[in-house]
């Protein structure tokens, strides 16, 4: 699945006020990577953030994310948002930063 490329031109103009973000490209997705950690990434019309399983992805879901599915099919360790308003997308990227940095 490609990813939407104005939702990633959103995220890359967020992101770039908080932090240098390296652009890879994986599996269809479109990853954004500080600190060498992937903070962020964009599939289709969903932006995506590895929050680990657990108690971090129930406290993502109850903050109005959903996780993400992957094409097999399978629930991956991700929260995912699906066309976030700006004050959203920017929150959820302020915390993904911060979480790449302190890994």
């Amino acid at each position: 699945m490609a990813y939407n490329a104005e939702l990633a031109d959103r995220v890359r103009a967020v992101i770039r006020t908080m932090s240098d973000a390296e652009e890879k490209r994986m599996m269809g997705a479109l990853a954004f990577m500080v600190n060498g950690h992937m903070a962020v990434g964009v599939t289709g019309d969903e932006v995506f953030f590895p929050v680990g399983g657990g108690e971090a992805l129930d406290l993502a879901l109850q903050r109005g994310a959903h996780r993400l599915q992957l094409r097999s099919g399978v629930d991956a360790p991700f929260a995912a948002l699906t066309d976030p308003d700006d004050d959203t997308l920017a929150d959820w990227l302020a915390d993904a930063v911060e979480r790449a940095w302190r890994r």
